[in-house]
């Protein structure tokens, strides 16, 4: 592998984990507080993108993508506090009516996402002070993607200070760890439970953000990254917010790593080798690397799982045994 594309994996890598991490993090902390499987967590990735879209855009708020990042945070931060409040509250301990509830949310901010700005893709430009790249030898590090890289440390920084050193995370741990109790002692629930989903989301919208300055953005976008981030969640260990963060580098890594892979000339000659045809080769592989890389992934993770179903962090359970 030549020093360009070992930059490339690098730097894929470092974006993909980061834009994974943030994203399964507020799916960990949803489940792991409220034990809310959010289908809709995706498309709170996609309004995150178009709010910095419209935020960023000349023809719109044509502010930059420093104003950008806080801003989607805010408005997605206050549509998932709205949705807890106005649906999902009502729905705790029926898991699957809060799954089709979320899904059917989901389908509705698409749609209405749709309405508003179309079925094309949109595009967002960079700050010129984040283009170009850094050189290290022979590598080239994309200036926009180290700064991903800050910004999910900033985000894991605030969500380390808030959940371990405010009164609102002892709380938020009072109640995961016993919520009866916690209620019990005064400590509101309902109220812990609005805004840690709102934080959750926000979160999610900080993702689609960053992600809309990197990629062209449609409204189904959040199909393409939910799967990925359930993994990292399962992988992980559920609720597990350290597990989120290891899973989301490896399977990141893992992800960027095999899309390079399969599209080196040695895997192709040792292919063909193989007995496959180059008409095959095209059809099944050559356009289809990062598809194929993340079905390999997908079958890595699961038996990963069949062989240690705890995840990378199991949960610590006190017995009286």
């Amino acid at each position: 592998m030549s020093a360009t594309d070992l930059s490339a994996v690098l730097s894929n890598s470092l974006s993909l984990s980061s834009i994974l991490i943030l994203t399964a993090l507020g799916l960990a902390i949803t489940f792991g507080v409220m034990r809310v499987i959010n289908m809709a967590h995706g498309d709170m990735l996609m309004l995150g993108a178009y709010t910095g879209f419209v935020v960023s855009a000349p023809n719109y708020l044509h502010l930059n993508l420093f104003w950008a990042i806080p801003i989607s945070f805010l408005v997605v931060a206050l549509i998932g506090y709205l949705m807890e409040v106005c649906l999902i509250r009502f729905l705790y301990g029926r898991p699957l009516d809060t799954l089709l509830a979320t899904w059917g949310v989901g389908m509705v901010l698409q749609e209405t996402v749709k309405l508003a700005f179309g079925a094309n893709l949109q595009e967002t430009h960079l700050p010129e002070r984040l283009q170009g790249g850094w050189a290290i030898g022979d590598l080239t590090i994309p200036i926009y993607r180290v700064f991903i890289v800050g910004i999910t440390l900033l985000c894991l920084l605030v969500v380390y200070v808030w959940f371990y050193h405010t009164s609102f995370g002892l709380k938020i741990r009072a109640v995961v760890q016993n919520r009866s109790m916690a209620s019990a002692l005064g400590i509101s629930t309902r109220r812990i439970d609005s805004m840690t989903f709102a934080f959750a989301t926000g979160l999610a919208g900080v993702a689609g953000c960053i992600l809309a300055h990197l990629y062209n953005i449609k409204y189904n976008m959040g199909a393409d990254y939910i799967v990925e981030a359930f993994m990292v969640v399962i992988l992980g260990g559920m609720g597990k917010l350290s597990g989120a963060i290891a899973a989301g580098v490896v399977i990141g890594t893992l992800d960027s790593f095999m899309a390079k892979l399969l599209s080196t000339q040695w895997v192709e000659k040792l292919a063909l080798a193989m007995g496959m045809t180059q008409e095959n080769w095209d059809r099944i592989i050559g356009s289809n690397s990062e598809v194929l890389a993340s079905v390999l992934v997908l079958l890595i993770v699961i038996g990963f799982i069949l062989a240690r179903p705890s995840g990378l962090f199991a949960s610590k359970e006190r017995t009286y045994d």
